[in-house]
């Protein structure tokens, strides 16, 4: 029996916006039950561990997407349990690597204001954190989307969330050092669960084939990704990062809060693009040209009204908002309608970053995103001194704007793809699909 194509999507943005709502009121608890500065530590360590996961990758979570679809297409079962087999072995060795040498580095060169234990506890974060992202993007790029983003986007923060409770119980009080070893325990059962899932959503044939290793050709297509990805995540940490180095921890903290806020701007675009993705890279490997346009139009359209409903909200109400996370978050106001205003252009823009992916572009990609992270760090090194954190929201949206503009115009010159958030026509998923 066939399924309706919105059955996907309504499930995948149902567990998007579920996960929204979730890790943002964890987020709110753990701000309430630790103060400003502890959460500040905590929310450090956890966005350098970010930046060391995706590194760990070596870009071969977006690879997936890339390869993934077409040897599912031509039934070439070999090559798909290849590249799952080594890209796990890889990502998880990249991750034992990178973390041994910042604990080294830590170890020589403690930082003043900020809580050396916790940073420690957030760098071994790092194997299983790069582990997991990986597991997610192998049932993505298999079109197994709800799947792959149920345990680590409900799971995970829901166990979290538990066991940080239950630690607060005991003890009386709730520390970043307490907070990370109940992300150490909701990680080690997510994990568990996606590599489950993932042995469930291989094709049969695929998992009882003998592998077959084009690692050099998986690498050379996903290294030029790890500095995409690699730099986007810098992109979207190193305010927080620079924050943590010249202003207090406390803040980061409030930073840190403005930021998640400003970010549901974005949740419907991710949403739309996630459960899109798998179907656009089809459509590319296929040849289907005009498939592959009117989905990437359709996920602009399905995205940049609401992201402009939800922009007027947290503008005229956000205040109120960061109040929720305790005394004196409502300070951090300022820099969160800044912060609307890049997430409001990268959800007009629309998946540029995707597209650009899946056509082969990612060489362009890699350019792009480097001359943005450039930009970011110089102006949060300028900025953040003397401003704080509206120097760094400015610094955040300005790359945001700077890179989503560049990718628009290489995908308008090299493809003839045109995507003008606010004038696209509202296309259904079903006639896309």
């Amino acid at each position: 029996m066939a399924t309706h194509p919105l059955a996907g999507s309504a499930a995948v943005a149902l567990i998007w916006i579920a996960s929204a709502g979730l890790q943002y009121g964890s987020q709110v608890l753990f701000a309430r039950w630790m103060g400003a500065a502890e959460y500040g530590n905590y929310v450090y360590a956890i966005a350098l561990g970010q930046i060391l996961a995706m590194v760990s990758g070596l870009g071969l979570p977006i690879a997936l997407m890339r390869f993934v679809p077409g040897y599912a297409a031509r039934d070439d079962w070999t090559g798909l349990r290849g590249i799952v087999r080594r890209s796990r072995q890889l990502t998880v060795a990249a991750g034992i690597a990178l973390a041994a040498l910042l604990t080294i580095v830590l170890s020589i060169v403690r930082p003043g204001s900020l809580d050396v234990v916790v940073l420690l506890l957030g760098t071994w974060l790092v194997p299983a954190t790069a582990l997991s992202n990986l597991e997610s993007e192998i049932s993505h790029s298999l079109n197994r989307v709800a799947l792959a983003y149920l345990f680590p986007f409900l799971a995970d923060p829901l166990l979290c969330l538990g066991s940080a409770l239950a630690l607060k119980g005991m003890r009386g009080h709730l520390s970043a050092t307490l907070l990370m070893m109940a992300r150490y325990f909701s990680l080690s059962v997510t994990l568990i669960l996606q590599l489950a899932v993932s042995q469930i959503v291989l094709p049969t044939a695929a998992r009882g084939s003998k592998p077959r290793f084009e690692t050099v050709l998986w690498l050379r297509v996903s290294l030029p990704l790890l500095l995409a990805t690699g730099c986007y995540v810098v992109l979207s940490r190193a305010d927080l990062l620079t924050l943590g180095l010249f202003r207090s921890p406390g803040e980061a903290g409030l930073y840190s809060a403005a930021a998640k806020t400003a970010g549901l701007g974005s949740l419907v675009l991710s949403v739309v693009n996630a459960r899109g993705g798998p179907i656009l890279s089809e459509a590319w490997s296929r040849g289907d040209r005009t498939r592959f346009d009117l989905l990437a139009r359709t996920i602009v359209a399905w995205a940049v009204w609401p992201s402009l409903g939800v922009a007027l909200v947290l503008w005229t109400g956000g205040s109120r908002i960061l109040g929720l996370f305790g005394p004196g978050f409502s300070a951090g106001y300022s820099a969160l309608a800044i912060l609307v205003v890049g997430n409001l252009v990268n959800s007009a823009a629309g998946p540029v970053g995707t597209l650009a992916i899946i056509a082969g572009r990612e060489h362009a990609v890699a350019r792009i995103f480097a001359w943005a992270t450039l930009a970011d760090v110089v102006l949060c090194i300028v900025l953040v001194p003397r401003l704080g954190s509206v120097g760094a929201a400015i610094a955040t949206a300005a790359s945001m704007c700077l890179w989503n503009a560049w990718l628009h115009r290489v995908m308008s010159r090299d493809l003839g793809i045109r995507l003008l958030g606010l004038t696209v026509p509202r296309m259904s998923w079903k006639a896309a699909e």
